[in-house]
């Protein structure tokens, strides 16, 4: 599948979202000493995850885009952040009214924004280090051919 493919994007985004939002409230569930997790929970998390998903499809793919070749590098990655951003108070509002009153929403909204951020960072930085790999080894591919055709080219002499 590709990335052109509603149904496979939905559900990356949703897969992302879900394992975001485990790990969130896991951390939670850590930091406030809790033993047992409720599966209730664990249900609204997969909830979230689709409503974050489709609200990444429905806001990022016309408003936000997030890759194309008509963009510039800095506009991607503007877009990113503030996908991120606007994912990760998604995430925060609605783990409120998962986890209840009991919780607090500055730090559901800090980690959820951290750890979204971090995600866009490192996905960044590992898809630079790809494209820049790619384009030298294009540029050597290139010479390489260069020197093989104007070495046997024949028909110069003519």
């Amino acid at each position: 599948m590709n990335e052109n493919n509603l149904l496979y994007r939905l559900f990356i985004n949703v897969c992302v979202s879900v394992t975001i939002g485990l790990l969130a409230v896991l951390l939670e569930y850590t930091a406030m000493g809790a033993e047992v997790i409720n599966t209730k929970i664990l249900w609204y998390i997969i909830a979230t995850g689709a409503v974050v998903g489709l609200v990444f499809e429905v806001l990022f793919v016309d408003v936000f885009p997030l890759s194309g070749n008509h963009l510039r590098r800095n506009i991607i990655w503007r877009n990113r952040f503030i996908s991120a951003v606007i994912n990760a108070v998604i995430v925060s509002v609605l783990g409120k009214f998962m986890l209840g009153t009991g919780q607090s929403l500055i730090f559901l909204m800090l980690l959820s924004v951290v750890l979204c951020i971090a995600a866009v960072a490192i996905g960044g930085i590992i898809s630079d280090i790809r494209y820049r790999h790619s384009v030298s080894e294009m540029n050597r591919r290139l010479e390489q051919f260069n020197s093989l055709s104007g070495n046997h080219d024949t028909r110069d002499g003519e």
